[in-house]
């Protein structure tokens, strides 16, 4: 699966799931096919998608709105 490709799986997973924990991410991001999650996770970060709170990661209310 291509990294793009990746991205956009994960991008379309936390918009349905807007706060999710850090270990539950992980294990359903690998459960749809991202072989590293973790570093997928550290590109929507950077990319401002998603932020890190305690234990959990939430989509980013500005970019709901796209």
């Amino acid at each position: 699966m291509s990294d793009s490709r990746e991205l956009e799986i994960a991008r379309k997973y936390f918009q349905t799931n807007l706060s999710v924990g850090e270990i539950i991410a992980v294990r359903d991001l690998k459960g749809l096919g991202i072989r590293e999650p973790e570093r997928v996770i550290a590109e929507l970060i950077r990319q401002g998608v998603i932020v890190r709170g305690e234990g959990c990661y939430n989509f980013r209310r500005e970019k709901r709105k796209e």
